[in-house]
This record gives C-alpha cells, sequence and structure tokens, in this order.
C-alpha cells in the first residue's frame, strides 16, 4: 500500500537518527577511563571489557552500528519505493493528459 510508505520511512529516519545519539554518547562515555585500581588485574579487565563492549567486530557497540546501517538501508529503500510511485503517478498523469 503506497500511502503507508512515507509514514513507516519517517519512523525508520527517527529511529536512526535516535540510534545515532545513541552511538555518539556511547562512544563518547563508553570507554573506561582508566583502570579502576590501577593494578595489573584491573587494567585487564578493562583492556576486555573495551573489546567485548566497544571494539572487537563482534561487540556489542559494532552490533548497534550493524543495526543502524541496517535500519538506513531499510530506510533509504523505502525513500525509492516512494520516489518510484511518485514517478509512476506523474508519469500515469502525464499519459491521461496525453490522451485527452
Amino acid at each position: 500500500q503506497p500511502e503507508m510508505i512515507p509514514a513507516l520511512r519517517s519512523e525508520f529516519e527517527a529511529a536512526v537518527k535516535q540510534l545515532n545519539h545513541s552511538l555518539s554518547n556511547l562512544r563518547r562515555s563508553g570507554y573506561l577511563s582508566a583502570p579502576w585500581l590501577g593494578d595489573e588485574t584491573s587494567q585487564q579487565v578493562a583492556a576486555h571489557y573495551t573489546g567485548r563492549a566497544m571494539d572487537e567486530p563482534q561487540s556489542s557497540y559494532q552490533a548497534l552500528i550493524a543495526y543502524r546501517d541496517e535500519l538506513a538501508r531499510i530506510h533509504d529503500t523505502l525513500q525509492r519505493m516512494e520516489d518510484e510511485y511518485h514517478r509512476r503517478d506523474r508519469d500515469a498523469s502525464t499519459d491521461l493528459g496525453r490522451r485527452a
């Protein structure tokens, strides 16, 4: 149903914006500033946390980026669909005008 596409696209756009905002905040505050005790164990734990939560390819942060990218792809696909429907409507109107 073509008339539903703009509202659906708008929801995906809002989700991408919200996720971008959250990712920016996480990028600023998701890293530990320093190992809390300054000893070797807390350094190892901090390194493990940073890898698992932020830096590794399978980290939570990277998963959120992939999710955001997928939402953006869906938004872009919906935009192309909407543009195509508008183009077809214009073409149909033009053809009808020529026949009249």
